[in-house]
């Protein structure tokens, strides 16, 4: 009979081509299945090394990966991203309930409700795709921008809206043929598919 395997508080990285240290993963318990690819983590935290001088913490109740490859992971329940800069302050703060991340590409997307606060803003919409590398969080729908500064607040509405991370700035965007949303769903579908074996 085939065994299932376990690790308990475990700890994990991986590097670049380089050498230098791309992500550490860590978790309460990590679940690999007899008869399936499928991996399972509860209480992920994974640090993504952005750049010299910048890093992301992502954290969530529960992580699947379809292969185990790490390359594809499946965050649930209390999904938490914090991208902070070389003096370790909080760049931006993306909250949500489930959502899809791509160590390698530092990609993160979730066609769910999703709250992103940033130093004087928050911002609400439907469906996230942030790319690290870029520097850009975009909300795909509904989004809702309230800012404070010491003297005014702002408050900002449109369907897409964009915000770059080295400009610090917000953008509304034109609504595109494409859905993203959709695409999103789509994958996580793919990633449910995967069995947890016999």
């Amino acid at each position: 009979m085939p065994q299932h395997h376990f690790l308990n508080n475990f700890e994990m990285s991986e590097t670049d081509v380089s050498g230098k240290l791309a992500w550490i993963l860590k978790g309460e318990k990590l679940e690999k299945f007899p008869n399936s690819l499928r991996s399972e983590v509860t209480n992920p935290k994974m640090n993504i090394k952005s750049s010299e001088n910048s890093f992301w913490i992502i954290q969530a109740r529960h992580a699947l990966d379809p292969d185990s490859l790490f390359k594809t992971i499946y965050l649930t329940d209390n999904v938490i991203f914090n991208k902070y800069d070389s003096k370790e302050e909080n760049e931006v703060n993306i909250q949500t309930t489930k959502a899809i991340i791509y160590p390698d590409q530092e990609i993160i997307e979730t066609s769910e409700f999703a709250t992103i606060i940033t130093p004087n803003s928050k911002t609400t919409g439907n469906g996230v795709i942030a790319d690290m590398k870029k520097g850009q969080v975009k909300i795909l729908s509904n989004a809702k921008r309230l800012s404070n500064t010491d003297d005014r607040s702002e408050q900002l509405e449109g369907e897409i809206m964009l915000y770059d991370l080295n400009k610090k700035t917000w953008v509304l965007l034109k609504k595109q043929e494409q859905n993203d949303k959709l695409q999103i769903q789509d994958r996580v579908k793919t990633i449910l598919k995967t069995k947890k074996g016999g």
